[in-house]
């Protein structure tokens, strides 16, 4: 009789490997509470606040997708701490690797739980936290528990319409950086028909926020270039935004058959302008950019009647490190071009590390039209080194052009060098 007693006890009390995570939670006190388990392989952190795995990497409040170089992120177990306030979760942080602190609080650790109960208790926990904590970081003990249930949990949370649209874009994204070929048809659907799709904007860059961008860049985060076809059918085939945004994560994705592409598209002269100005954008903007992709944009720019387009080629040119400078002080100099083209030339040639101050001196010295000299001015203004200083300097002294001494003086005044103090006091004093 006491056995059977004792054991009816037993049973209604629960043993702790029989309660839930969601249970025991529950059932601790005010204050936080602590649990680990193994997150999926490739998965590192620094013990703080560092985690990565794959193609993203979150430090802190941002996080980022894409090639990254963190040292001191190696693999390690996932621990998860939970601020709990009458037996709800207010607050998660997760770390990968390292060690617990110790804390004045209350602490309860539950020790080591199975990575697929963790999946399962902190994908229920997002409806609950998704507008009081930071997204970027919500589904983080959800989706690096190894489990093999997480893609499809990942595809119910986007097509939840009930959930936030950030929470639903989170999830697209994971889906390309955990999914394989049969998550492609979810994917496009969602780039095609995704709500909040709207027309062009003139913005460069991925063009828009929303669940469809999302889509576009998962399927570029997707291994071995998988995700490339149906991205290459999106630029051809979607909608105008989707087109444009297309193009961008196809560069992202440094696959040969994308800059094919974005070559189509780029010399398409019945594709939108926007859409062409994009993917000369994103072609100079994607991850390790081969130089023959530079001499493409040069090679291209003599046969582009459109301003728009030229000035993106001038733009994705100043991205390139060893040849850029010298082509963008050409066409400076050019004169057979319009004068708007010719600024935005010297202003990249001047926001460029690898242009040597002297040069842009020389071209200031060589050029006749005081609209352009009046611009160089302003470009030298902007840098910030002795050779620049020392040719403002000279041109607020010694140039014929009283209004580039002007110009040049203005500028200058917003340096505090004691040579630039002392030019304006003479001049106060005359």
């Amino acid at each position: 009789m006491k056995r059977l007693l004792l054991a009816a006890i037993l049973a209604g009390f629960g043993s702790a490997d029989a309660q839930t995570i969601a249970q025991r939670v529950a059932r601790a006190p005010d204050g936080e509470v602590r649990l680990q388990f193994a997150p999926r392989p490739g998965t590192c952190g620094d013990g703080r606040d560092v985690i990565g795995y794959g193609k993203a990497i979150f430090a802190g409040s941002v996080q980022s997708f894409g090639d990254w170089d963190a040292p001191n992120c190696v693999a390690g177990a996932m621990r998860v701490s939970l601020s709990v306030e009458n037996g709800q979760v207010t607050r998660i942080q997760s770390f990968v690797s390292g060690a617990w602190s110790r804390t004045g609080g209350r602490v309860t650790d539950l020790g080591t739980v199975s990575s697929g109960d963790a999946a399962t208790y902190f994908f229920e926990l997002v409806p609950r936290l998704e507008n009081r904590t930071n997204r970027a970081r919500i589904l983080l003990p959800a989706v690096l528990a190894a489990d093999d249930r997480t893609v499809a949990r990942l595809v119910a949370l986007a097509r939840d319409a009930s959930r936030a649209e950030d929470t639903r874009r989170e999830a697209l994204q994971w889906i390309g950086l955990l999914g394989d070929a049969s998550v492609i048809p979810t994917l496009v659907d969602f780039a095609r028909r995704a709500p909040g799709d709207g027309d062009l904007d003139d913005s460069q860059g991925p063009g828009h926020e929303g669940l469809a961008n999302a889509a576009l860049a998962a399927l570029s985060f997707l291994e071995n270039g998988i995700g490339v076809p149906a991205l290459i059918d999106l630029a051809r085939t979607g909608a105008p935004r989707v087109r444009q945004s297309a193009v961008f994560w196809l560069a992202q994705s440094g696959d040969p058959r994308a800059f094919a592409m974005l070559h189509t598209v780029i010399e398409n002269s019945r594709e939108d302008e926007r859409v062409r100005a994009n993917a000369i954008f994103s072609l100079a903007h994607g991850g390790d950019v081969p130089p023959r992709e530079y001499a493409y944009l040069r090679e291209l720019f003599p046969r582009l009647s459109s301003a728009r387009l030229k000035e993106s080629v001038i733009h994705a040119v100043a991205q390139d490190e060893t040849a850029g400078s010298p082509w963008l002080l050409q066409k400076g100099r050019d004169a057979s071009e319009s004068m708007k083209i010719r600024k935005a030339a010297i202003f990249w040639a001047g926001q460029r590390d690898a242009t040597p101050t002297r040069d842009l001196v020389s071209f200031y010295q060589s050029v006749r039209e005081s609209e352009l000299k009046e611009h160089t001015i302003f470009v030298l203004s902007q840098r910030d080194d002795e050779p620049a200083l020392n040719e403002l300097l000279r041109i607020a002294k010694d140039d014929a052009d009283r209004r580039m001494r002007a110009r040049a003086l203005f500028w200058l005044g917003q340096n505090d060098d004691p040579r630039v103090e002392n030019l304006i006091g003479e001049r106060l004093a005359r």
